[in-house]
């Protein structure tokens, strides 16, 4: 690690702005990985402005341990906490995730279930497909609105007669979705 930051401090001294840029942004990443220990103690018993900011913190970082401390923020008591680590898992796209957050599927909060569904739409699984139409029969337009756009980014034929339903029968916003998801279904 160490020969790693010399070469990147060295970097910020370069004329190139780009080339600076990227070396500031490589030993924030660096500095944020050797202050795991703190984050995790943040994310178990910090307050949620703490919590929200370690989170976001460890949106830039890869790895299993990044992927455990979200997910257990993914449980937090705190609705505004699991939300944005469910965001923050479904941006890093790691399909070792995909069980965890279908599993948010089921939570209480509305909130938790909108950012569930965005997050797992983006891995387009087709077998994920009858987890995300279980959330059109949600009585938040929110919740549905969503499921629809995540099935248009699956593609899976089998969403094929929901979308038709959302398209014929949905408030605007929602048959605009299903409209533009029968058109990204698969053949």
């Amino acid at each position: 690690m160490d020969k790693r930051k010399e070469v990147l401090v060295r970097s910020l001294k370069e004329t190139d702005e780009t080339v600076r840029k990227l070396a500031a942004e490589a030993l924030e990443k660096i500095e944020t990985m050797e202050r795991m220990e703190t984050i995790e103690k943040f994310i178990n018993k910090g307050e949620k402005l703490v919590k929200l900011r370690a989170i976001y913190a460890l949106s830039r970082l890869k790895g299993q341990k990044v992927i455990q401390l979200l997910l257990t923020a993914a449980k937090d008591p705190i609705e505004d906490v699991r939300a944005s680590a469910i965001r923050v898992l479904g941006r890093i796209g790691d399909a070792r995730v995909i069980s965890p957050l279908a599993e948010c599927l089921s939570d209480n909060s509305h909130v938790v279930k909108r950012v569930a569904v965005e997050a797992l739409g983006g891995f387009r699984d087709p077998r994920l497909t009858d987890s995300i139409m279980m959330m059109l029969k949600s009585e938040d337009a929110g919740v549905v609105e969503r499921a629809v756009e995540a099935l248009g980014k699956i593609g899976d034929k089998k969403a094929e007669d929901a979308l038709i339903y959302f398209a014929v029968k949905g408030a605007a916003n929602i048959k605009a979705n299903a409209i533009k998801a029968l058109g990204d279904l698969e053949v």
